[in-house]
C-alpha cells in the first residue's frame, strides 16, 4: 500500500505554464534541486519572519510576528554546526552569534557567553532550531519525504505562489484524530529551489473550543553575496548592559521547585468565580496545586487530565486548585475560557503572589500537599506520564 501510495504521489507531475512551453516535474525532482541548492551555499544572509496566529473560538485569538536579519557561513571543520551563524531580531531584544568556538546571545540587556569546548552540547541544543538555520533544516525536514516510509503522509504538490514567486507547495498532513489533526505546507522556490516558507496548522478541540494555531516561517532577501569579515565577531553585539559566562547550575536552580517535605506555605487567593480561598481553608485533605495561565498550551493538557481525576475523586477528601499566574479575570475571561474546556475545578488568580513561595518560575507546575500540609509531590512541566503518577500518590495518601 505504502509503494502504491508512493507511486501515485511521485507520478501526479506539477505544470508550470511558461511562455514557451509547459513544464513538468516530479515531485523526486524537486526534492533533489532543494537538497542541491542548499547544499550549493556556503554562506549568505536573508530576513527571517516568524508569524504565529492563534484563533480560538470564544475569540481568545491572538497574534505575534518577529522580524530576524540571519547570517550563516560554512566551516566545515566546526564538529558542532558546521556553521558560523548569526541572528539579530528587529527590536533588539535577541541577538545570537557562534562564531565557531563561541556562542554569544544577548536577551534584553544581559549577553551570555558559551565555550564550545566546555559546552558544546548546549551550543547544539541552542541553535539546531535557530532561525539561522532554516534553510539547513528545512532541508533536512523535505528530504526524509523521498524516503517510502514518510511518503504516506504527502496530501499533495502543486504550482503556487508567494509574494509573487512561483512556488512548488508540498503538504504534508500526519494522522490525527477527532481532537487533533496537523498540516505543514512548504514553498519551494520554482526559480532557486530554496525553501522559502513554511506553514505549520494545529488544530484541537479542547472542551467545547476549537483552538487553531498557526506558526508561519518565511524568509525574503535572500543573498549569496560575501559577508562582512567581521560578520561574526560579538562585535556585532550591542545594547547589552551585562556579560556572563553560561552556567548551567542556574538552569537547574530555576527548576527546582518548593522541595518534596517542605510544609507547604500558606495562601489566600481570591477565586476566580468570586470570593477567596485559603490554603489553610484545606487542611485535613489532599491538595493539588496547578500554576498555569492561558496562553501556555500544555498547561491546558494538564488542566484536563486534572479535570478528571477531580471528577473522580471525593471533594471531600481530596481538593484540586488551579492557580493562575499572570491573566486578568475579567478582561481575560477566565470563567468563561475555564467553562468552555468543562473545567470545573476551583481556581484562583494573582498566583504570581505566591510563585516565589513555592520556588516556581515556568508553568505549568504542580504540588500534591497531603492532609497535614506537607509536599509529597512536585512536577515542573507537562508530561504525560504526570496523570498516573498523580493518582497512585493520591490513593497513597487517602489510605493514611
Amino acid at each position: 500500500m505504502m509503494k502504491t501510495l508512493l507511486g501515485l504521489v511521485i507520478a501526479g507531475w506539477l505544470v508550470f505554464p511558461t511562455t514557451t512551453q509547459a513544464q513538468d516535474i516530479s515531485l523526486t525532482d524537486v526534492l533533489n534541486k532543494v537538497n542541491q541548492a542548499v547544499l550549493k551555499l556556503d554562506q549568505g544572509q536573508f530576513t527571517f519572519h516568524d508569524r504565529i496566529t492563534k484563533h480560538v473560538a470564544d475569540d481568545d485569538s491572538s497574534y505575534t510576528e518577529y522580524t530576524i536579519k540571519c547570517f550563516f557561513k560554512s566551516t566545515p571543520g566546526d564538529s558542532v554546526m558546521g556553521y558560523q551563524l548569526a541572528s539579530f531580531r528587529e527590536d533588539g531584544y535577541h541577538q545570537q552569534i557562534y562564531d565557531g568556538n563561541n556562542l554569544f546571545t544577548v536577551i534584553g540587556e544581559t549577553l551570555e557567553v558559551t565555550g564550545k569546548q566546555t559546552h558544546s552540547g548546549r551550543i547544539k541544543e541552542q541553535l539546531e532550531n535557530a532561525e539561522s538555520t532554516y534553510l539547513i533544516n528545512t532541508n533536512r525536514a523535505l528530504q526524509d519525504f523521498n524516503q517510502p516510509s514518510s511518503a504516506q503522509y504527502i496530501r499533495n504538490l502543486l504550482p503556487d505562489y508567494y509574494l509573487g514567486e512561483k512556488c512548488y507547495k508540498l503538504t504534508i498532513e500526519y494522522p490525527g484524530d477527532s481532537l487533533r489533526t496537523s498540516k505543514i505546507s512548504y514553498y519551494i522556490s520554482a526559480n532557486s529551489f530554496l525553501p522559502i516558507r513554511t506553514v505549520l496548522t494545529l488544530t484541537s478541540i479542547v472542551g467545547k473550543v476549537k483552538e487553531t494555531q498557526i506558526f508561519d516561517y518565511s524568509i525574503t532577501g535572500m543573498s549569496k553575496e560575501p559577508l562582512e569579515a567581521n560578520q561574526f565577531s560579538r562585535e556585532k553585539l550591542s545594547n547589552y548592559r551585562i556579560e556572563k559566562n553560561y552556567d548551567p547550575s542556574e538552569k537547574y536552580a530555576r527548576d527546582e521547585l518548593l522541595p518534596i517535605g517542605s510544609p507547604a506555605p500558606n495562601w489566600k487567593l481570591p477565586l476566580i468565580s468570586g470570593d477567596t480561598l485559603a490554603l489553610a481553608d484545606l487542611r485535613g485533605k489532599i491538595v493539588i496545586m496547578d500554576f498555569w495561565f492561558k496562553a501556555c498550551a500544555p498547561c491546558q493538557q494538564q488542566m484536563i487530565s486534572l479535570q478528571a481525576f477531580h471528577e473522580k475523586f471525593p471533594s471531600s477528601e481530596v481538593a484540586f486548585v488551579g492557580v493562575n499566574t499572570i491573566d486578568d479575570p475579567k478582561k481575560d475571561r477566565l470563567e468563561m475560557f475555564l467553562k468552555n474546556r468543562l473545567i470545573s475545578m476551583p481556581g484562583v488568580y494573582k498566583g504570581n503572589l505566591i510563585q516565589p513561595l513555592y520556588n516556581v518560575h515556568g508553568a505549568p507546575a504542580l504540588f500534591i500537599i497531603d492532609k497535614q500540609g506537607v509536599i509529597v509531590y512536585t512536577v515542573s512541566g507537562y508530561l504525560s506520564k504526570t496523570g498516573s503518577e498523580i493518582e497512585q500518590i493520591i490513593m497513597k495518601h487517602l489510605k493514611q
